[in-house]
């Protein structure tokens, strides 16, 4: 079993129960005496109100939500090393605030202000599940086709630049023109580049291409999916998501492309189909980044199971990958030892309070791409452990299917796997990024993320427990700033947007 990465970025907003209204009873109007000859006037009853609001619940959820990301917030170093956040400062702000507050929805208010201040893209108030349907309005799961029942089709895509707005673009009308977009761009200098649009790394908003993926696998249509089967079902589409990928390359560069830009603006992130994507633009041998993780039993009991595959792998295999493979284990074995070394840092929360002695953070050699930063496709096939090896090898991609010069555009949305994309191609040397500088998700929840549950409110919150470095040693939480910096903004018109990437994208080749 590998961390399977699930890093798209949304911006997620929690809700909760409507807030407790704090109106108190209105008093009763006097009235005079009555004479004694008269009835006694009724006495209306004496309505209780409703009771005042109490922060002391939501206080307490606050100390939780310390212990927790004490616990397990990857990007918690970052925060306080890489942004110099004054940690004690803000959560005697957020406690002030909370004090303060009347209703619920101020507290809550309270508590998303203070994630948002750490400016990263996963770390927020997870949105509010929406009401299941009624039993009678909700067909049966046998009546609902497996890719419906898979979410296929579900999500809304954010659209990209729109080139067909400004002169020079011939859009792709070819058969992967739904799922890989593409065309051709000619610069005001007459240079013409090819354009890829990946709109998400997220195999659901390809339904057309699910259907196919199914019947490859055999799958019945009514059938069961538990989990593992939806991630065979999404490895496939994975796949052909690669080779529509391949082809519209070689559509460019057929076309005459002088070099291929990958529109990557508006693109939330997706999952592990990112990276044999990223080595498909380049020839060039992609070595993956450096993966962190918190000292925390969500890593070391994965770091166990992976350790179980490996030594499985071990004992079977009697050619040159049984050295890799014990070399493997040894590091698994030094990153379970330090997963489970404890290290506190609630210290940083108080003012004066005392420095952490250690990090958080497990630092052994481990990578995006899982024990071994890169190898050949097919190296490990066959291996229980391929996929622990090396993550990618699980897919089936033609590594260097590009060799033309790469343009990564990126804008203010670009988050989370996308920005894996930007940062594996950009770290490496096999391509500039023109664009404005990208959201800062970073790497974001292994394997579901470790679940954090406030006590009294409910309130759940996503917590990223892995952590993403850049080739300077930096967390990519920070963003990526690119080579040639676009004036995008939240006012411009589809054309102006449009208008901007063209003239930035001729700076950038003039720059290569």
């Amino acid at each position: 079993m590998h961390a399977r990465l699930l890093a798209c970025w949304l911006p997620l907003v929690a809700s909760c129960a409507a807030p407790v209204a704090t109106t108190q009873a209105q008093s009763l109007p006097s009235s005079p005496c009555p004479a004694a000859s008269s009835a006694p006037s009724p006495v209306a009853p004496v309505v209780a109100g409703p009771p005042a609001f109490d922060p002391a619940p939501w206080l307490a959820d606050f100390h939780q939500l310390l212990g927790e990301l004490s616990s397990h917030y990857a990007n918690l170093e970052a925060a306080r090393e890489q942004r110099h956040m004054d940690l004690p400062a803000l959560a005697a702000r957020t406690e002030a605030e909370l004090r303060d507050a009347r209703t619920a929805d101020a507290a809550r208010r309270a508590l998303q202000s203070f994630l948002r201040a750490f400016g990263d893209g996963h770390l927020a108030l997870a949105a509010a599940p929406e009401s299941a349907p009624s039993p009678s309005s909700e067909p049966a799961p046998a009546a609902r086709p497996l890719c419906d029942r898979l979410g296929y089709g579900h999500q809304r895509v954010k659209e990209g630049v729109d080139f067909t707005l400004v002169p020079g673009f011939e859009p792709s009308a070819d058969a992967d023109a739904v799922d890989m977009p593409g065309g051709v761009l000619r610069l005001p200098s007459g240079v013409r580049l090819g354009v890829v649009r990946i709109a998400l790394f997220m195999t659901e908003i390809h339904p057309a291409l699910c259907e196919p993926a199914r019947l490859s696998l055999g799958l019945a249509d009514d059938a069961a999916c538990d989990d593992e089967c939806g991630f065979r079902v999404e490895l496939a589409v994975s796949n052909l998501l690669l080779a529509a990928l391949d082809r519209r390359l070689a559509s460019l560069r057929k076309a005459g492309a002088a070099g291929v830009v990958v529109d990557l603006t508006g693109n939330g992130g997706g999952s592990d189909w990112v990276d044999p994507a990223a080595r498909e633009m380049t020839a060039l041998p992609l070595r993956a980044p450096r993966m962190l993780f918190p000292r925390h039993p969500h890593w070391s009991e994965n770091l166990k199971q992976m350790l179980h595959d490996v030594e499985a792998d071990v004992a079977g295999v009697n050619d040159a990958r049984r050295s890799t493979l014990a070399s493997a284990a040894s590091v698994l074995r030094a990153a379970i030892a330090d997963a489970e070394r404890p290290c506190d840092t609630s210290g940083l929360w108080t003012k004066g309070g005392p420095a952490p002695a250690c990090s958080m953070l497990v630092r052994t050699a481990y990578y995006t791409s899982g024990l071994l930063p890169y190898a050949k496709s097919g190296a490990f096939a066959g291996l229980h452990a391929e996929e622990l090896l090396f993550k990618p090898g699980q897919y089936r991609y033609r590594e260097g299917a590009n060799r033309l010069p790469v343009v990564v555009l990126v804008d203010e949305y670009t988050a989370s796997s996308a920005e894996l994309f930007t940062a594996m191609l950009r770290d490496n040397g096999a391509a500039m990024v023109a664009g404005a500088p990208t959201v800062g998700a970073g790497c974001g929840y292994t394997n579901g993320g470790i679940p954090t549950v406030l006590r009294n409110s409910g309130l759940k919150v996503r917590v990223p427990d892995c952590v993403r470095l850049r080739a300077d040693g930096s967390d990519e939480v920070a963003g990526i700033v690119p080579d040639v910096l676009l004036p995008f903004t939240s006012r411009d018109s589809p054309y102006q947007r449009a208008a901007v990437a063209r003239e930035g994208l001729e700076r950038a080749w003039k720059r290569r």
